[in-house]
């Protein structure tokens, strides 16, 4: 997952957390704020009708209009009611609204016990909250006092929609404050990690042949800027190497090519004109192979340091069917017992190429199978679309698995059938990659032990040009090779 979707998750999530615990806080503390409120209201209503300083009539007529009240009578006065029963059937002296009957049967034996209770009932489908108090009663035109059970009720619908309302307003309000949050930290997480992913392109792109690259350094004095700094002294210090590595490699080669070929040179010279003893012409023979392997193994040196300190090929429109007829003819009289087939589906492969690097290519790939003790090699050139694929197909002993990830890596060689015999260096397919990625192809190898290997080059195709044109320059080159063969010397 992307280090700035993480973040905009974390910190998103942790706000959504924190404000929802400030909802539920916030709801709670108010649903406490209105139930308190709403209990004080019908204390003061039960306190207005239980007082001796005043008559009922007069109580009630102080009462809000929302408010519910009922009056029984319970008996004389300090009589209390025995049950819960007696309480109910109590006669009503005055009352707005039933507030016994709903009232449960342990609120009213509360009442009856401790002469006061307070329960929130159901009243025509609304929620009341209802305080209860035993008190006398007082009938001063009469002269006398009766024990009563007063109820009064407050209303607590406003309440509920309130609440409901407050729930509402608080879950939109986390619900938009999370969304505008989580914007703002994936707004943010995009500044701040916009220096990174500077760094992390430009890294990206240095490579063993492109070590002059380097990563923006921000102007801000912080991490990122220490990072992009310190990859950059590490490249600078990766860059000497690499031209120290270069330049060694060079030289060196440079150096060994006149020792070398001036042995060739004497061996040939001992084996033409002194007449050597069988013996001595066994020896000879024996530096004479060491110095062509170490020979190949300079210029193939001399190769790829050409190839690290950026040397590019020439490419030109060509004819790829050229490049497979010209290999053929060069290893056909070395091939000894071994057979090597072309097929080509077409007569014109146009790329953009060069010639001698592609033949180079071929070449390699088609001796390896020699070497390797193949005794059919199948060249096949194979338009598609916009690419041309060279396949070269051997019979072969085969490559084992775990070797062909590291068959193009420089100086490593399979032990076995396809060491090469001792004769390779190592090199050879580092060299073939390089020039298949000079012209903007692939290379590929599949493989199976006892069965034979198949080496498969991609490069894109040149586009096709007048068909009438190909068809003439095919038909020239044709006629300049028989002409050639031909002419006398």
């Amino acid at each position: 997952m992307r280090l700035r979707l993480q973040l905009t998750i974390v910190f998103g999530a942790f706000i959504a957390v924190i404000l929802s615990a400030v909802a539920v806080s916030v709801y709670v503390l108010t649903e406490r704020s209105l139930t308190v409120g709403i209990t004080d209201s019908a204390e003061r209503a039960l306190g207005e009708l239980t007082s001796s300083g005043s008559s009922v009539t007069q109580a009630l007529q102080k009462l809000p209009s929302n408010t519910y009240y009922q009056i029984l009578i319970v008996g004389q006065e300090g009589r209390v009611p025995e049950s819960v029963a007696g309480l109910r059937s109590s006669a009503t002296y005055t009352s707005n609204a039933g507030l016994m009957s709903p009232l449960s049967d342990t609120a009213a034996q509360t009442l009856i016990a401790t002469g006061e209770v307070g329960e929130v009932v159901t009243v025509r489908g609304e929620p009341i909250q209802v305080l209860g108090r035993l008190a006398p009663l007082t009938f001063p035109a009469q002269g006398f006092t009766l024990q009563a059970a007063f109820l009064v009720g407050i209303r607590m619908s406003l309440m509920t929609q309130t609440l409901d309302q407050l729930a509402r307003d608080l879950i939109a309000t986390v619900l938009i404050a999370f969304l505008v949050f989580a914007l703002g930290v994936w707004l943010l997480s995009e500044r701040v990690l916009g220096p990174l992913k500077r760094v992390t392109a430009a890294a990206s792109k240095v490579s063993g042949s492109e070590l002059s690259q380097r990563v923006p350094v921000p102007v801000n004095r912080d991490e990122i800027r220490e990072l992009g700094v310190t990859i950059n002294h590490m490249l600078d210090r990766l860059q000497e190497s690499f031209e120290t590595q270069r330049r060694f490699t060079a030289d060196a080669s440079h150096e060994l090519r006149t020792p070398v070929t001036a042995i060739g040179g004497h061996v040939n010279y001992l084996l033409r004109r002194t007449g050597p003893t069988p013996d001595q012409v066994e020896s000879l023979e024996v530096i004479r192979r060491e110095s062509e392997r170490m020979g190949k193994l300079v210029n193939d040196l001399l190769e790829l340091a050409r190839a690290d300190a950026g040397f590019t090929v020439h490419l030109e429109p060509m004819n790829l069917v050229e490049v497979v007829e010209a290999v053929k003819q060069e290893v056909a009289p070395v091939v000894g017992g071994a057979k090597i087939h072309v097929r080509a589906s077409t007569p014109l492969a146009e790329v953009m190429g060069d010639f001698t690097r592609l033949k180079q290519v071929l070449l390699n790939l088609v001796q390896n199978a020699l070497n390797a003790g193949a005794k059919n090699v199948t060249v096949t050139l194979r338009p598609e679309r916009s690419l041309v694929h060279l396949e070269v197909l051997d019979d072969g002993a085969g490559i084992p698995a775990e070797a062909l990830p590291h068959l193009f890596e420089r100086f490593f060689r399979v032990d076995g059938a396809r060491s090469t015999r001792g004769n390779g260096s190592g090199l050879g397919l580092a060299i073939v990659k390089w020039i298949v990625q000079q012209h903007g192809g692939t290379v590929s190898v599949e493989s199976r032990l006892g069965e034979g290997t198949v080496f498969t080059v991609t490069v894109p195709a040149l586009e096709v040009r007048n068909t009438m044109d190909l068809a003439a320059n095919v038909r020239a080159t044709l006629v300049d090779n028989v002409i050639g063969r031909v002419r006398p010397q």
